[in-house]
Formats: structure tokens, sequence, C-alpha cells
């Protein structure tokens, strides 16, 4: 998976986890680049089958009827277009082995910090199923022979695409609510969450 320059190694494990690796020479926990280091984790719930990388479409183009003139007509309007980090992603998607089709789709920074604000906002305004925590159920689970759970080697930083996405089926009121929460506005969030889908696309 990869932004720009940037470029990440996703695994998977048996405890339906995943991690998100780094080759970070100058970071102390990589040993002197000897050690990929771990930048993020997230609970599936779900076991992965395989993974596989693909090119993030625009949901400029993916919206258009007319995708080739599109992209003409964005070129001639932005000379940058297609060159910044944004337009040079590689998401990754997977299935899993109860039928389940995802993406992992990465964010530009301030889409990232507005996402996770808007999760956060989310998670503690609106009822869950069965009373059960999104957050805890998210957490990185490590076995019991190798020291259980401890909240000190979570790295996080992944956003719950599941949760965000429930966004855009509130009322309007309840958005400009959560909107103003975090700071942000409701056409800003919603341009997010449909870049986010659109990045996510693989047919």
């Amino acid at each position: 998976m990869s932004r720009g320059g940037a470029m990440s190694f996703v695994c998977h494990d048996d405890r339906e986890n995943l991690q998100f690796l780094q080759y970070a020479p100058n970071d102390v926990a990589s040993r002197g680049g000897n050690k990929l280091v771990c930048r993020a984790d997230f609970h599936l719930g779900a076991q992965t089958t395989a993974l596989q990388s693909h090119f993030c479409r625009s949901s400029l183009l993916v919206n258009s009827a007319t995708p080739t003139s599109t992209l003409a007509a964005l070129k001639q309007q932005d000379p940058l277009f297609g060159r910044i980090e944004d337009d040079q992603r590689f998401a990754v998607h997977f299935g899993s082995v109860d039928g389940g089709l995802a993406s992992l789709v990465p964010l530009s920074e301030q889409a990232y910090w507005r996402l996770t604000a808007l999760q956060s906002v989310m998670s503690n305004a609106l009822e869950s199923s069965c009373a059960l925590s999104c957050r805890a159920w998210r957490l990185y689970r490590r076995s019991a022979r190798r020291g259980g759970c401890r909240s000190s080697d979570r790295m996080k930083g992944v956003i719950d695409g599941e949760l965000v996405a429930k966004f855009a089926d509130l009322s309007l009121a309840t958005q400009e609510d959560l909107a103003s929460a975090i700071g942000s506005t409701v056409e800003l969030i919603m341009d997010n969450i449909l870049d986010l889908k659109c990045a996510g696309m693989v047919i």
C-alpha cells in the first residue's frame, strides 16, 4: 500500500488482525534498519484469504460518464492533477472467509485527522449494536502467550470505514451537530467519505 513516496507493508494473522509495517531506518525501533516498524494496527474481526493492491481512482473520474475526456479536462484545468501524492495512491483489497470484500485506503493527513475526530465523536454519540464498544472491538488482539492485549503495544492509526460511512445515513441535523463538534462542515466530511469509497472501488 502506498501514497506518493511512502509505502507500507500490510500483513494479517490468525487472530484476525491487520498490521501496517514500514521501513524506517532512522527509527530507533528498526534497530538500524534491520527491522520493519509497526505504524498502525487494526482488528478486522474476520479471517482474510488474500491481499491484492489496486490503483486508487479519483471520485471525479469514477462518477464521470466519460472518464477519458474528464481526465483531459482536469489536466488542462490543473497541470498538477495526477502528480500530487493523493493522485498516486495504491490501496489494498481483500476477501474474507465469511464472504466479505473490503479495502484499505491510504489517506492524506488532513483527511485522516478529520475522520479520526469524526470516528471518535460518532462512537460516543451513536448507539452501537448490543451496546458493544466500537473502539474495543477494533483494538489489536494479541495471543495470551505473547503478553495478551497490552495497551502500550497497540498503535491504532486506522479509520473504521464501516463506522464512518454511517455518517451519510444520518439526518441532516445530526450530521451538522457531529460536524460542528469536530470543527468541520457536512460538505467536507461527505467529500472525504466519497473519496474514500471511490478509492476503495475495485470493479
